[in-house]
């Protein structure tokens, strides 16, 4: 795997399979990333899906999506009706608003499934679970509740690597947004994770940031998730960098 662009804009390699999640390419005056851009949506590959978490311009980039190549092959799945009019409008032919606990197989062994992330202000928030043969991935772009994963867990088999927020975002006064650091490793130990990947962690200095402030790090994930003794281990990515995850001593 390998962040694509910007906050929770990762670029997932499954079993020679290609996922962008939640894309964010380009910056608006009000809302910068904080970190730099690790690739060009112009040189993305023929994808095999598109997610997105929620619409919020820094998870629903369509100015960007204007721009991707191959909107005629690659199915999009998204977390409402709006977004899912949207991609359709900018020439995506195939489309599909997810609901929590639906599941779609995206190639021969290949599947998604969306999981139930709670909200973000007004909207409703998707997180998801790709599985390719034995290797279950978690994606909660936006997820803030630890308790939603431990409900889904109740049910659902372990993964693998779970990636998840962890910068706490959350308004002068309000409740946060998403994950802190003791959120993101708790949550990835619920659901079994041998990998946290951390996603949602730079903050940028613009106008919304004198609103919504950060509350914690990936550096923070890991020194806390090095205190104990569960083996969890938190890989930090920058824009741009791969990481491959190994099966070595799985059962």
């Amino acid at each position: 795997m390998s962040p694509g662009g910007a906050n929770a804009c990762v670029l997932l390699e499954l079993n020679g399979h290609t996922i962008l999640t939640d894309p964010w390419f380009t910056e608006r005056w009000y809302l910068r990333r904080g970190e730099p851009l690790g690739l060009r949506v112009i040189d993305l590959p023929a994808l095999t899906a598109v997610v997105a978490t929620n619409f919020a311009v820094n998870h629903w980039d369509l100015r960007a999506l204007r721009d991707y190549r191959h909107k005629a092959t690659t199915p999009v799945y998204v977390s409402a009706a709006r977004m899912a009019r949207q991609a359709r409008a900018l020439g995506f032919r195939t489309v599909e608003h997810l609901g929590w606990g639906e599941t779609r197989d995206l190639a021969p062994a290949l599947s998604i499934e969306a999981v139930p992330a709670g909200r973000t202000l007004a909207w409703r928030n998707n997180a998801y679970v790709l599985t390719s043969g034995r290797t279950r991935v978690l994606f909660g772009g936006e997820i803030q509740d630890v308790a939603l994963l431990e409900r889904y867990r109740a049910h659902g088999s372990p993964v693998a690597v779970a990636l998840s927020p962890v910068n706490g975002l959350r308004p002068v006064l309000g409740r946060p947004l998403v994950m802190g650091p003791r959120e993101a490793v708790a949550g990835a130990r619920t659901v079994g994770a041998r990998v946290l990947v951390p996603v949602h962690d730079a903050h940028g200095a613009d106008p919304l940031s004198l609103v919504f402030r950060r509350h914690g790090s990936g550096e923070d994930a890991r020194a806390l998730a090095a205190t104990d003794r569960t083996g969890l281990e938190v890989v930090c990515l920058v824009p741009g960098e791969r990481w491959e995850y190994s099966t070595a001593g799985v059962g």
